[in-house]
């Protein structure tokens, strides 16, 4: 499925070729003599490849909105929405896109009716193609509006105004990604080999510390301020460590206040579930997600006693066989 939602832009131009085309051979097709035939083929055919290509646009979109966290997961038609956000328009072009499926059947049907050789293609063929052109282009339309969403227009000069100096508000550095975190391996490790940890999903787990954190985490005092323990994953794989990467866990003392950290820049289209249908998971300080590690962590670092134990199986020696 994650295949056919990464081609839905693809296969969109289709449709939108025919409501380019189709209202030319048309009009074309509208006078009547000799010499229609050709252009009733045209029509015809511009009308089959239209519809076939919005049938595979009809099946890819849902899996791309699904994918894109555009539309709930589980869901194959976005939820209504009003105004111009992002799930507004994806609203509007899903509508679109069904009310022209809508009429591609009757536009096909006045297109196919039986027509002598000097007969012209017939007004109501006409009219149905040009609405169904219509609707085919808008909603080509409202796609490219989500896929290239518009900047917003900068406002014009106008004469500088002294005011008093404003200090900038301090910029976030990790507003995209958690930088300290990721480089975990900069730390002091605490697990000399994975562990596996129920509390974080069965998955195999390392721990490392900064300084500040090392000695009061190995020890089950309290953090102090300062204090960075990051935990990297790795998805268990028939009872041991598998190769790929879970999410990365952090948390750090501001002060006596822990402050939280999940981070997973693409997550599996089989362990969605675990964050809501997103495609990547970036939840940190007030995020409604995490209040279930809250629970553990209060505090700052959990109840030591919960620490998971279970190592990698060993295997046998050959001489205890």
């Amino acid at each position: 499925m994650e295949w056919i939602a990464l081609k839905h832009a693809l296969l969109a131009h289709l449709p939108v070729a025919t409501g380019l085309l189709l209202p030319w051979a048309l009009f074309a097709s509208q006078r009547a003599g000799r010499g229609m035939r050709p252009w009733w083929t045209v029509c015809r055919y511009l009308g089959w490849v239209g519809l076939l290509g919005l049938l595979a646009a009809l099946v890819s979109g849902p899996a791309s909105g699904r994918l894109h966290t555009l539309i709930p997961a589980g869901r194959l038609f976005p939820l209504p929405a009003s105004g111009l956000g992002a799930d507004a328009m994806v609203f509007r072009h899903a509508v679109i896109a069904t009310v022209s499926a809508l009429l591609a059947v009757p536009a096909l049907w006045s297109m196919n009716r039986v027509r002598k050789d000097h007969q012209s293609l017939g007004v109501l063929a006409l009219f149905l193609g040009l609405l169904w052109s219509a609707t085919l282009l808008a909603t080509g339309y409202t796609g490219y509006g989500l896929a290239h969403p518009g900047r917003p227009v900068p406002p014009a000069p106008s004469a500088p105004v002294k005011e008093a100096a404003v200090p900038a508000p301090p910029v976030d550095a990790e507003a995209q990604a958690p930088l300290r975190a990721l480089d975990y391996a900069a730390l002091e490790p605490i697990h000399a080999e994975p562990v596996k940890s129920p509390a974080h999903g069965g998955r195999w787990i390392r721990a490392w510390a900064n300084p500040a954190a090392a000695s009061a985490y190995r020890a089950g005092r309290t953090l102090p301020p300062g204090s960075l323990v990051v935990l990297s994953t790795l998805e268990d794989r028939w009872g041991r460590p598998g190769t790929e990467a879970g999410p990365l866990y952090a948390l750090e003392m501001k002060g006596e206040t822990p402050a939280l950290t999940f981070y997973w820049p693409q997550v599996p289209i089989d362990r969605r579930q675990e964050t809501g249908g997103e495609a990547r998971a970036y939840w940190r300080n007030q995020n409604t997600h995490l209040e279930v590690c809250k629970a553990c962590h209060a505090g700052g670092m959990a109840d030591p006693a919960q620490r998971s134990r279970w190592r990698v199986p060993r295997a046998k020696a050959a001489s205890e066989n």
